[in-house]
């Protein structure tokens, strides 16, 4: 065979491979396109091949697509095999739509001008409003403009980039559901798009990218990686949730932005600044404004941040938090807490620091702040709020505004007392240092409360009221220093139990300045200026006991630090004291809780009753014992003898009666008065005196020991035909008055006067008449009588009004006359106005007989 023959028989078997090789490659290609059900079975009839195929279908003269391809097959159904393929789609207008390009398509014809074209490797749609789309196999249906992609694709329209694994393209309504795996890229622009310097990264189970409307939605679980350098501080934050909604913004000129990010269902944000701890948001509703760089958070809000190891917990049912701006807006139970701090109310508004510290805060709506202390709680309470912090994350200032309140709550209750302050509008707070309290100021009628453990009998808890309050706090921060009350100021203080030294203490005064202890918030002393009054009332009901006022220019309370119950209780200047009937005035009154004693100084102080009134230089009325103490220049008046319950021998009842001594004690219970060092009573014209005077009105006596001097009552005395009363002095060591016998008894030096009259004896026991005039004298030991020119003595005497006689009895019993000589016998009868003398003697013999003697005198003219 001739050499060429054999060459054209090798290349003729080489062509008729080749045509194999391309046919089943062709049908191979035609086999993997993944055909919708109605497509499933195409014609495999050739009908046609072209090279450089072109179609444009028209309508009207509107353009409808326009299909190209290196190489187009045309089947007897009219179905195409396209070859390296291009595809343009046009609106109603003629206005380009859609590009199209693949490797390889089938083009199947449809009715009313429409189609369905499969197309595979390397294809991309470019959307008339920009969004490109990649991917290996994709079907685009023209009757409703929508292309489906079941493997992975990418896209980007603008500044957006993205990819995920199938997706259906819905171009008329511009539309792109991203079906599995979804991933999302944002860049700012172009050029950092193509440098993959991005700002957001978006991962979801599925989205729906809404060009009409500017959004994208992502489902089934959603991750956002954001980073910005806002104010040049670099910040990543990455949010999870189950759903998500991005929205798009214009951009004064660029391309949109997603700017805004909607977050629903169990979201999730840590958000992390540049070398500072993260910040960890939760909420089951979020929408981030990525411009502004804010979260608004809802449906259980909570933000929590690590900064300088104090933590910073925010919490709400909505929050507004702009991260950049340092703000944040709490509503509906809000509350952020910050180390050991607490703020709460229906709504806070703050400033923060870097970290998410709260630099100033606004609470309204039953506004509360909480400090909290390993030694005590601080609460503040008030509709309104207002809260500054240091950067350290302590507390600066407060001021609460409205009807407000202030707690100072002890860790140990048995050595602080607890603080409670309310204002009716409003309290400031200043603090020092990592939040130590400096001072405290109130606005409007204000009390203080100081409550202490019952742990005492003399517990007691105080309350102070003012129309304005100013505290200072130590150096610790913790402990009260001084308070100043102003305007219509109360000082209560309550014991916790009932006793019968325990009484309920009121003062009131303009103004107090109080001093505190330097630990335990216990009060040590409060001065009220400016006639304060102060009102004890007993805790337990006695008939001898009520409620007591104390009044004076200047009111003194100090404390007890044991029982922080009233210690002393000072009035200075024009002081004055009243309980029951019961009365004292003086410069300055003490009263001394240890011994329940008045102390009046200065002023002549002055006690009174509805019976007596006393006064002296100094007085102490012991309270408790129902007794008074006076000293220097005492001086009594009794308003009745009858008031005295007759307990005096003064003749007028009706009559005031006076005593005075150096001093005296009363003893008021028992009703006794015991006065001292020269002292004298008198009415009228009477008087006794000595050195000590007692008198006790219950048992109706009055005792006078030492130096005994009296004018009490008169005698009648018959003279020259006259009758007239004189008044009777005597002399005695003492003397007692029984009311009861209306007896004067006195003894030791007893010298009695009446007159020219005057007996002396070493005891003699006078009894009054009821009109007070001598009724009989009962004389005994060494008793002598004397009258001009006449003496008589005897062992025992008694002298009888009546009859102006006197039987003497002695051994024997004498009577020495000047002009008539001495007589003596065991009794004699003297008749002093008549000149007689009677002697009576007993015999030996009988002692019933009796021996007689007259002796008469001269008549006494």
């Amino acid at each position: 065979m001739p050499r060429y023959v054999k060459i054209g028989t090798i290349a003729a078997l080489g062509v008729a491979l080749l045509v194999v090789a391309i046919g089943f490659y062709r049908e191979r290609s035609k086999a993997s396109f993944r055909l919708k059900g109605e497509h499933a079975q195409l014609s495999k009839d050739v009908v046609a091949e072209v090279n450089g195929y072109e179609r444009l279908e028209t309508d009207n003269g509107i353009k409808k697509y326009y299909i190209k391809a290196d190489h187009a097959k045309t089947f007897s159904d009219n179905h195409q095999e396209l070859q390296n393929v291009y595809v343009e789609t046009y609106g109603e207008e003629s206005e380009l739509t859609n590009k199209m390009f693949a490797e390889s398509a089938i083009y199947i014809p449809e009715a009313d001008k429409n189609f369905t074209v499969y197309l595979k490797n390397k294809v991309n749609i470019e959307t008339g409003d920009n969004l490109k789309v990649a991917t290996e196999e994709l079907v685009y249906t023209r009757s409703n403009e929508v292309a489906e992609a079941s493997e992975a694709i990418t896209f980007e329209r603008d500044n957006i980039k993205g990819k995920s694994n199938g997706a259906v393209v819905n171009v008329k309504e511009k539309r792109l559901d991203l079906l599995r795996d979804v991933e999302i890229e944002a860049f700012d622009s172009p050029e950092l798009a193509k440098s993959g310097v991005r700002y957001a990264k978006v991962n979801s189970g599925s989205a729906i990218f809404d060009q009409a409307v500017g959004k994208v939605a992502f489902n089934d679980g959603s991750v956002i990686n954001i980073t910005s350098t806002a104010d040049n501080v670099a910040r990543s934050t990455e949010i999870r949730s189950s759903r998500a909604t991005g929205a798009f913004e214009p951009d004064a000129g660029n391309s949109p932005k997603l700017n805004k990010f909607e977050l629903f269902d169990n979201v999730r944000i840590i958000s992390t600044e540049a070398g500072k701890s993260p910040t960890n948001i939760e909420s089951g509703y979020a929408l981030y404004d990525r411009a502004a760089d804010q979260f608004e958070l809802k449906s259980g809000a909570h933000i929590a941040t690590v900064a300088s190891d104090k933590n910073t917990d925010i919490r709400g049912n909505e929050i507004m938090f702009a991260q950049t701006a340092h703000k944040v807006s709490v509503t509906g139970n809000a509350e952020i807490t910050q180390g050991t701090d607490q703020l709460k109310g229906n709504s806070i508004t703050a400033d923060l620091y870097d970290g998410n510290k709260v630099k100033e805060a606004v609470i309204r709506g039953d506004a509360t702040a909480r400090q909290n202390g390993a030694e005590r709680t601080m609460v503040i309470s008030a509709p309104e709020l207002n809260a500054s912090f240091a950067e350290s994350g302590s507390m600066k200032l407060a001021t609460a505004i409205g009807a407000s309140n202030v707690e100072l709550i002890p860790a140990d209750a048995k050595a602080y007392s607890r603080v409670t302050m309310a204002s009716a509008r409003g309290i400031g707070l200043s603090f020092r240092g990592e939040g130590l309290l400096e001072a405290m100021r109130t606005d409007g009628r204000t009390t203080i409360n100081l409550s202490v453990p019952n742990d005492r009998p003399d517990a007691a808890n105080k309350r102070l009221t003012a129309d304005v309050v100013r505290t200072t706090f130590g150096a610790n921060g913790k402990d009260i220093s001084k308070a100043e009350a102003v305007g219509n100021a109360e000082l209560y203080v309550e014991p916790l139990n009932s006793g019968v030294q325990n009484y309920r203490t009121t003062v009131n005064a303009p103004r107090f300045d109080c001093e505190f202890f330097p630990s335990g918030n216990n009060a040590k002393l409060c001065i009220g200026g400016k006639k304060a009054k102060a009102v004890r009332v007993p805790t337990v009901k006695a008939d001898d006991r009520g409620e007591q006022t104390l009044t004076a220019d200047q009111l003194t309370a100090k404390f007890s630090e044991a029982s922080k119950d009233v210690e002393i209780l000072d009035a200075n200047g024009a002081a004055k004291f009243v309980e029951l009937d019961r009365n004292a005035i003086a410069k300055q009154m003490i009263f001394s809780q240890a011994d329940q004693t008045v102390r009046l100084r200065g002023g002549e102080p002055t006690v009174w009753d509805s019976r007596a009134r006393a006064k002296a230089n100094e007085i102490d009325w012991d309270t408790a014992k129902n007794k008074s103490f006076l000293r220097g220049g005492v001086s009594t008046t009794y308003y009745s003898r009858k008031q005295m319950k007759d307990s005096t021998p003064f003749g007028a009842s009706d009559k005031p009666v006076f005593a005075t001594a150096e001093e005296a004690e009363f003893d008021h219970a028992a009703e006794k008065a015991t006065y001292s060092r020269n002292a004298r009573a008198w009415q009228d014209n009477n008087y006794v005196r000595g050195d000590q005077l007692v008198i006790e009105q219950a048992k109706g006596l009055l005792t006078v020991n030492g130096n005994v001097q009296s004018l009490l009552y008169n005698a009648r005395l018959k003279q020259r035909g006259k009758e007239s009363s004189v008044p009777v002095s005597a002399a005695a060591a003492s003397m007692v008055y029984d009311r009861n016998g209306r007896i004067l008894r006195y003894r030791t030096n007893v010298d009695i006067r009446q007159g020219t009259d005057r007996i002396t004896a070493g005891s003699a026991d006078v009894f009054l008449s009821e009109t007070n005039e001598v009724a009989k004298t009962v004389a005994e030991t060494n008793v002598v009588i004397t009258q001009p020119g006449r003496r008589a003595t005897g062992d025992w005497a008694q002298y009888t009004a009546s009859d102006e006689a006197a039987i003497i009895r002695g051994n024997p019993a004498t009577v020495n006359d000047a002009e008539n000589g001495a007589m003596q016998s065991g009794e004699l009868t003297v008749f002093l106005r008549e000149n007689r003398v009677l002697s009576e003697t007993k015999t030996k013999q009988n002692t019933s007989a009796r021996t007689r003697t007259v002796y008469k005198t001269k008549p006494n003219l």
